[in-house]
């Protein structure tokens, strides 16, 4: 009972406090999600501390109150009538005593719970020093599921059983998890999504022993129904509610029977799903690293090789460079960066708020899930860091956006797209479009993760401290489709990267034009 009684405290203070305001978005960041990892275990000791203390006060209580009902049992037991105990003149002051300063220190204990009052005190400072996530952050983590599903074909038994792309993990969800799952799905109108996570918590439930699963599974099956029926599959909704109603034989009948008459009688259509985008197979077959069929060209063959010439910091330490593709070229370029150095770059990060990645400058969207930062070069790091990106591209510095530095959450990840802008703001007319792409890799990513480019059959691992380069535009300043790529979802670890995009003004003569428009 005791225990009873502050499971339901804790789970009221909590649910008082989920309204705080929320200092960042945890989901798309997977340093925001360590960090409410840290709020976790704060929590769980404070709550440790507040047990501990409630139960002593409570195991106090309980033994005073104890012994007063002993005494007055013995006076029962020993003497007719508790008067005659009581004109004993020991047992009189025992008394007096126990209501003048025994009950009265009682009552204050249990008025004043100075336990609950300090443990209030505490979830409230971690709640204002990190925040608490709200119910479109769970959203947001669930949406982070789908999309692994759906890139790297997943079930919701694979998922379930901590198998991610074919890796097993320890991680492992209970009925419950899965049931959250499929509501929050079919909150967000996911209806076959849902279903399947549903199911799967039906699948676990049968493994659960208890008086209430019966009471639980009905749950899961309302909602199992509330799917067939917006999927328009009257026979299914039929059948799951007439083995839902064989549990009961109520008088008056359980509510779901009129949710049975009206599927019998009518069923609503199903809407129309859309059809996925046209580079959605090759982009999802690209991010489970598996090449695409596509004709023989006969063209150079692409190389692994060390670059000395390029320029002359690299004569004592040459590039290592991967041709990834030629025409457009996309280069990869190796062990450019160390550990320590990326340390330096992290803790010029930390010295700012980071926040929700947009596109289009202002749109925050599923399109794209991050966090990020923006860097100026005054810190001796970035300095070098430009300059080492200066002697490999050949640009001009001068005319590069700062840095950008992301890290991805839950299922974090850029949707395909170009960097160069359909439509540049006046404010950037004067430094012309994206020219040059360098995209450093700051991490070592355990699972997923991968840059694809769906229209030129490329996919790339992340690899700490290496860089991949790529041309925007033509030489002519046209725009490059072909340079369509994306930033897969993160299956599990950590994503880092960092941008440093260069434009086309003051880059005339270093890379000029030629006589071909799309050269």
């Amino acid at each position: 009972m005791l225990r009873q009684h502050c499971c339901i405290f804790v789970c009221l203070l909590l649910s008082g406090i989920i309204g705080i305001l929320v200092h960042a978005e945890f989901y798309s960041s997977i340093d925001s999600m360590n960090a409410l990892g840290q709020v976790e275990q704060e929590l769980v000791a404070a709550t440790y501390v507040y047990l501990a203390e409630r139960l002593q006060q409570l195991n106090m209580l309980s033994s005073f109150v104890e012994r007063v009902s002993r005494e007055h049992a013995f006076a029962r037991q020993e003497l007719e009538q508790d008067e005659e105990y009581l004109e004993q003149p020991l047992q009189a002051f025992r008394l007096t005593k126990r209501l003048v300063e025994d009950w009265p220190e009682l009552y204050k204990i249990l008025i004043t719970n100075q336990p609950k009052e300090t443990y209030r005190a505490t979830v409230d400072a971690i709640s204002a020093a990190v925040g608490i996530p709200n119910e479109e952050e769970l959203q947001g983590a669930v949406k982070g599921l789908l999309r692994l599903q759906r890139v790297y074909n997943l079930t919701a038994s694979d998922l379930a059983d901590g198998i991610l792309n074919g890796v097993h993990t320890d991680s492992v969800l209970l009925w419950r998890d899965c049931f959250e799952i499929g509501v929050q799905l079919y909150e967000l109108a996911e209806y076959s999504s849902a279903q399947q996570w549903l199911l799967q918590a039906v699948n676990l439930l049968q493994e659960v022993d208890g008086e209430n699963v019966q009471q639980m599974a009905t749950e899961i099956y309302e909602y199992l129904v509330l799917t067939h029926i917006e999927l328009g599959e009257r026979e299914k909704g039929v059948e799951t509610l007439e083995e839902m109603l064989s549990w009961y034989s109520e008088h008056p009948p359980h509510p779901a029977q009129y949710t049975l008459n009206y599927l019998q009688q009518s069923m609503p259509k199903c809407p129309k799903e859309q059809d996925p985008a046209s580079w959605f197979d090759n982009y999802t077959q690209l991010c489970q690293g598996k090449r695409l069929s596509e004709p023989e060209r006969n063209g150079s063959p692409l190389n692994c090789y060390l670059d000395y010439t390029r320029h002359a910091r690299f004569r004592l330490a040459p590039l290592k460079v991967e041709q990834v593709r030629l025409n457009p070229d996309i280069h990869m370029y190796y062990d450019l960066i160390n550990d320590d150095q990326i340390d330096d770059i992290y803790e010029v990060v930390e010295q700012f708020d980071s926040f929700r990645s947009s596109v289009s400058s202002s749109i925050v969207t599923d399109w794209r899930v991050s966090q990020q930062v923006w860097l100026n070069y005054s810190s001796p790091i970035l300095r070098s860091v430009s300059n080492l990106v200066g002697a490999i591209s050949g640009f001009d510095m001068e005319n590069a956006e700062q840095m950008q530095v992301a890290n991805y959450g839950i299922g974090g990840q850029y949707a395909p797209h170009t960097d160069y802008m359909s439509k540049m703001p006046d404010s950037y007319i004067p430094r012309g479009n994206r020219i040059a792409t360098n995209m450093f890799y700051l991490s070592d990513v355990l699972n997923g993760g991968y840059t694809v480019f769906p229209k030129l059959n490329v996919f790339l691992k992340p690899v700490k401290g290496a860089m991949v380069s790529w041309h925007n535009l033509h030489r002519s300043l046209n725009k490059d489709s072909r340079t369509l790529h994306a930033g897969c979802p993160v299956i599990e670890g950590v994503k880092r990267i960092a941008n440093i995009w260069i434009h086309s003004t003051r880059q005339e003569f270093r890379r000029p034009c030629t006589l071909k428009a799309n050269e």
